[in-house]
């Protein structure tokens, strides 16, 4: 036996990764898409600061914490089908409660939760409401949406302003991204950005029903909506999240299935040895916290930035790097297994495409006089008000309803909200104004129709509703920029 006197008191320290072979668990379908769907819904409720704060009121607050609630829940619990439930029903009261709504993203996400409540109900009543069953019935409604989607993305854009690299709205997007190289100004680059947004949503319906190539469309997909949040242009984090989340769904599934064992492996299994089941919040708040310290250091520099400003670029930070690695995994899986030969079709029934069509007519309503917010025009340039358009498809829109008829111009008014689009130089639409009108009676507007002056009218002076008040609650308008060509706007 050596001595002691022989034995180190000191021993080198060595230090050995730690290997662990992690099991994962039964793989069904929804537990790699409810984590999606659940961030998803945090990065469009993380845009609703006055909401989250009770500006809106109790019931608005409620069902705003209620949508973080339910997807936490997700996050922590992708194996319970209740989370996916909660978040759909929370999330289908707080757009009711919001009415008229405008975003398209947030549209979107309100019609899979509609398919997603609707065939859950479904399936209860025919008693076999299990978890293979719901993921099998929501795939065809997601590819669906995420095809209407990019359809609109380039039917609306046929128009001769968004072809035009002065004013068109891809040009918009390029230039943030373009001017740390200096070519923000460069017309190769403009018209490059143009044409790339057709041919990438192109490529995207195509492949969605062409399983061998899947992957290339999904590829495509996941990098153009990547880089959009990073541009600045708008929020578009949750619109951004909520695409990567429909094509969790949509996926052939041994993919979806990798990329589930590759972030339970790598991520969810070793935070939770680590931390416990709150672990996997763990990175997420590293790097909130991180992205608020640098956002926060830079306004020292930067002096006077509006707080909405300085949220907004927080949440590009920690885009940057949550939307990176999942876009990384995605297209990593989805590699592997190109070209899909042997992957199985989606399977559906046809009741799980009515609402998806439902959604897709509504999107035809600024060509047939109706709403021209959240139908998918999204910054695509498109003028369909007054009888006239620039869609290069029509000479002048097929009106079947009246209410973009007459567009007239606010010069002075009780609302300066009102006063304000008049004094921009922009314009709106007669129906938004009789609106404003009958919902606040107290109020007055002055406004040029037809070249005469109607001034001081009332809600006393209007003719009775004729609209059903159900449809008044979807019937929402753009300002009308009367200027040619029609400059950009949401």
């Amino acid at each position: 036996m050596p001595s002691t006197s022989s034995i180190p008191l000191f021993r080198p320290i060595v230090w050995r990764p730690v290997r662990r072979a992690y099991a994962v668990p039964t793989y069904d379908g929804l537990t790699a898409f409810a984590p999606c769907w659940g961030m998803a819904a945090l990065f469009s409720i993380a845009g609703d600061p006055r909401g989250l704060a009770g500006s809106e009121g109790l019931v608005y607050l409620l069902l705003a914490w209620g949508v973080v609630v339910a997807s936490t829940c997700a996050l922590l619990f992708p194996r319970k089908t209740w989370t996916l439930i909660a978040i759909a029903t929370v999330t289908v009261m707080l757009y009711y409660v919001r009415l008229p709504v405008a975003s398209n993203n947030k549209t979107i996400t309100v019609v899979f939760d509609l398919s997603l409540l609707t065939a859950a109900a479904v399936l209860y009543s025919q008693n076999r409401l299990d978890r293979v069953s719901l993921y099998e019935t929501l795939r065809m409604p997601a590819r669906l949406l995420l095809a209407i989607m990019y359809f609109y993305g380039i039917f609306h854009k046929i128009n001769t302003d968004f072809l035009d690299p002065d004013v068109s709205c891809a040009v918009g997007l390029y230039k943030p991204l373009a001017a740390p190289f200096g070519l923000q100004d460069n017309l190769a680059g403009r018209y490059l950005a143009i044409g790339s947004t057709f041919v990438a949503e192109g490529i995207a319906i195509v492949s969605l029903f062409w399983r061998k190539w899947f992957a290339v469309g999904l590829i495509v997909a996941l990098v153009f909506h990547y880089v959009i949040p990073i541009s600045a242009f708008s929020w578009y984090m949750d619109f951004s999240s909520l695409v990567f989340a429909l094509y969790m769904l949509s996926m052939p599934r041994e993919v979806s299935a990798q990329i589930y064992a590759i972030a339970y492996k790598g991520l969810v299994a070793p935070l939770r040895d680590h931390f416990g089941r709150m672990g996997i919040f763990a990175p997420l708040a590293l790097l909130l916290g991180m992205a608020t310290v640098v956002i926060l250091l830079l306004s020292l520099s930067y002096p006077g930035r509006p707080a909405l400003m300085l949220l907004h670029s927080i949440f590009i930070l920690l885009w940057s790097v949550v939307g990176g690695i999942a876009m990384t995994v995605m297209i990593y899986a989805a590699l592997h297994h190109l070209p899909f030969k042997g992957a199985a079709p989606v399977r559906s029934e046809r009741w799980t495409w009515i609402i998806p069509g439902l959604f897709f007519l509504s999107c035809l309503s600024p060509y047939v006089g109706l709403k021209t917010e959240s139908s998918i025009s999204m910054f695509s340039n498109l003028h369909t008000e007054g009888g006239t358009t620039n869609h290069l498809l029509f000479a002048k829109p097929p009106y079947l309803f009246h209410y973009q008829d007459e567009v007239v111009k606010v010069v002075a008014s009780s609302s300066p909200a009102l006063q304000a689009t008049g004094e921009a130089g922009r314009m709106n639409v007669l129906y938004t104004v009789e609106q404003f009108l009958r919902r606040n009676p107290n109020q007055w507007v002055s406004y040029i129709q037809d070249g005469k002056l109607v001034d001081h009218a009332t809600a006393a002076g209007l003719p009775a509703q004729q609209t059903p008040a159900l449809a008044q609650r979807f019937l929402i308008f753009k300002e009308v920029d009367p200027s040619r060509p029609k400059v950009c706007t949401h």
